[in-house]
């Protein structure tokens, strides 16, 4: 199997940090007319489609009309790509778009430790995504924790509706993942196969994150398939580009004529294969 794509960041030590633990923090961050455009841009939506009343976690992505879906990633990318872009190594990232997620201050606000889906080949290429709290996010608004190094669990390919690792990998996260703390605007970048997660919002107040996809330049973006929600199978893999995570439908799902370029075997990750990443660090 043929590495990962590295480097991505243009600073070497936080690229290394990056490679090593699946995250790291960026610097400097986002200005503060950056974090009011990006508000301002999140407002407009919510003022337009209506708050969501469940008191659950929520990423915009899922907001059923495409064009608030496609104004909200074109904006987050117009936004952050001009402080963002410098600090990606030329020539292998890029800022693609983005997106926002809510965590109401509410029980139920609560995000489970899970995987971001596969969204990209990672047998060569590493899928990221930057973090950008538009308030301060702490350990009482429920902040992101993250496990470090459980990237390198090896599981490659992770469809959207299957859990990606068992009970005992889970029990793990909770037990042992650490909380990042940001201040307004700084800017965490994450690799999609890190485990993370973060509890309820206890503070009283809503938490707005702004999300910002990053690609690997050239490489074509990809819709992962399981075998009919079972959780260990073959999956399909299409090949779908921008557009559809940028306006696509994710809940009633529909890939218009994606061509299919790989059927691949999964299964959730075990404890075995996290001790095998730790000894690999």
């Amino acid at each position: 199997m043929a590495p990962r794509q590295r480097p991505n960041l243009a600073d070497g030590a936080a690229d290394a940090h990056l490679a090593e633990h699946g995250f790291t923090v960026l610097s400097p961050r986002l200005d503060r007319r950056g974090v009011e455009d990006l508000a301002q841009l999140y407002r407009g939506a919510v003022d337009e489609v209506g708050r969501d009343p469940s008191g659950r976690f929520l990423p915009s992505m899922l907001i059923s009309r495409p064009e608030v879906r496609a104004r909200l990633w074109d904006g987050v990318g117009k936004i952050t790509r001009p402080s963002l872009q410098p600090l990606l190594r030329p020539g292998t990232t890029e800022v693609l778009g983005g997106s926002f997620v809510s965590k109401p201050a509410s029980p139920h606000s609560v995000r489970n430790p899970h995987q971001d889906p596969t969204a990209f080949d990672e047998s060569r290429h590493v899928g990221l995504s930057v973090w950008i709290p538009l308030s301060d996010s702490h350990a009482s608004n429920g902040t992101l924790f993250v496990l470090p190094g459980s990237h390198r669990m090896g599981n490659h390919v992770r469809p959207p509706d299957v859990d990606s690792f068992d009970d005992a990998v889970g029990a793990v996260a909770l037990a042992e993942s650490m909380p990042i703390e940001l201040e307004t605007g700084q800017m965490l970048v994450i690799d999609g196969a890190v485990i993370h997660h973060s509890p309820p919002n206890e503070s009283g107040a809503e938490r707005i994150s702004a999300i910002c996809a990053l690609g690997p330049v050239g490489a074509e973006m990809r819709y992962v398939r399981s075998d009919h929600g079972v959780h260990e199978g073959t999956a399909d893999i299409y090949e779908v580009g921008v557009a559809f995570y940028r306006t696509g439908d994710l809940v009633n799902l529909d890939l218009g004529g994606a061509p299919l370029v790989e059927r691949a075997p999964y299964r959730p990750a075990s404890l075995a294969d996290l001790v095998a990443s730790r000894r690999a660090s």
